[in-house]
């Protein structure tokens, strides 16, 4: 768009037009320069929002990549270990099943999510919904004018003790748009050796629009992604809940399930540890929480930020969330899936010596139960259950369960053992 001032100037100095057709074109002149300045305005607002949208997408794919290089290098140090792993949704694969006996009916298939790289039973989405959000078909997602938060920094570091502080809405940390994010700046004259801290208080809305308090779901995505800790995810049952310590708040992870497992840190609610700060998830990524129903009425997350950037001579910290929700989502009692590993490069399976599934939100002791497998072995073209002895690739059948506690497990990982032909 050119830049064109339609408004021309005028050499009279003290009065106005001398005629009511120099007046007329005057206004005609100024409609057509606001006419101008609004399309550009479109067209600037506009581009805007798309760097925006291509930052934070060009941000998630970099943090997928990342992911999918931690995962092939897993991949590749398995072939030294005699180890197989569930690295990509393409393994994934009922296809060879189809008009068997073994078949896949649409409503057993297990939940594959690809942003969490899990598996679940199978989802009931009419009868699964957020308690925080809507979801109107002309707006999109709505957050209801009754939900209560609270910021408290009344911790050790830089936020809230005479800081700068240059924040965007709150209620953006419960959108999931690629424009909106609730992004809280900290600004100091000089780096806390703690970084900055805070607890964000959320109150489930417990209105019959909303549905009740049970929940079984939790998910939040730090911003920046992967730069961000959370110290801690916890919770009260307590009726008409303060936002306070005297809300008696509860780890997510009440039963410290799988204490001091690195490989547990981000598939286990932070803070319900014995030892302080073991279980934080560092430079945090998007997180995903499953547990038994709970009557949830309040919830508080600690954020924190120890990285800053330096903006004209000021210490800025950032940090904040997007994405964050708690839902309950109504699965079905039991599911299926095929996932299928291949054998190296040169090498076919002999045996397979163990199967070991990754499921951090059920104690060891009733993994058992929750999980089961066979594994079909290629001979042919045909998938059998005796072992020949010799197959490049194998399909394990995974059966997901649910307890009585209502827990529906998570896959997060399955791990074969296999013993290989050279």
């Amino acid at each position: 768009m050119s830049e064109f001032i339609y408004t021309q100037k005028k050499p009279q100095q003290y009065h106005g037009p001398f005629s009511s057709s120099d007046w007329n074109e005057r206004v005609e002149q100024n409609y057509a320069d606001l006419v101008y300045l609004y399309n550009k305005y479109g067209v600037i607002d506009k581009k805007v929002a798309e760097l925006v949208e291509r930052v934070i997408k060009d941000n998630l794919f970099l943090t997928n990549a990342v992911n999918d290089l931690f995962d092939r290098i897993r991949v590749i140090e398995s072939q030294y270990t005699n180890q197989i792993s569930l690295f990509s949704k393409s393994q994934i694969d009922a296809s060879p099943f189809v008009s068997t006996a073994y078949a896949l009916s649409s409503s057993e298939s297990l939940e594959y999510n690809d942003q969490y790289n899990h598996l679940t039973l199978p989802v009931v989405s009419g009868s699964s919904h957020s308690k925080i959000k809507f979801i109107n078909a002309s707006k999109g997602q709505v957050i209801p004018d009754f939900l209560e938060t609270r910021i408290d920094t009344n911790l050790p570091g830089g936020d809230g003790n005479g800081a700068i502080i240059d924040t965007t809405p709150v209620v953006n940390a419960f959108l999931n748009q690629p424009d909106k994010v609730w992004r809280r700046n900290v600004i100091l004259n000089s780096p806390n050796p703690l970084g900055v801290s805070l607890y964000l208080y959320v109150k489930v809305p417990s209105s019959t629009s909303i549905g009740s308090t049970i929940s079984n779901m939790l998910t939040l995505s730090p911003y920046p992604s992967n730069g961000v800790d959370v110290v801690k995810i916890e919770y009260t049952t307590k009726s008409n809940p303060t936002m306070s310590d005297a809300d008696a708040y509860i780890p997510l992870n009440d039963n410290g399930l799988y204490e001091d497992n690195y490989d547990a840190v981000t598939k286990v609610a932070p803070g319900g540890w014995p030892t302080v700060g073991s279980d934080t998830s560092v430079n945090s990524g998007p997180l995903c929480f499953y547990y038994a129903d709970k009557s949830i009425t309040a919830f508080r997350i600690l954020l924190r930020q120890k990285n800053y950037v330096v903006e004209n001579s000021k210490y800025v910290y950032t940090y904040g969330l997007s994405d964050l929700d708690i839902r309950y989502n109504k699965f079905l009692p039991n599911g299926r899936s095929f996932i299928k590993f291949d054998a190296p490069s040169g090498k076919t399976i002999a045996s397979i010596i163990n199967v070991s599934p990754k499921i951090y939100n059920v104690s060891e002791t009733n993994l058992s139960n929750v999980f089961s497998h066979r594994v079909f072995y290629k001979s042919g073209s045909d998938y059998v259950l005796v072992n020949p002895g010799t197959s490049s690739t194998v399909y394990v059948e995974v059966t997901l369960n649910m307890l009585e506690d209502k827990i529906p497990p998570v896959l997060s990982d399955l791990i074969i053992e296999a013993d290989y032909n050279t």
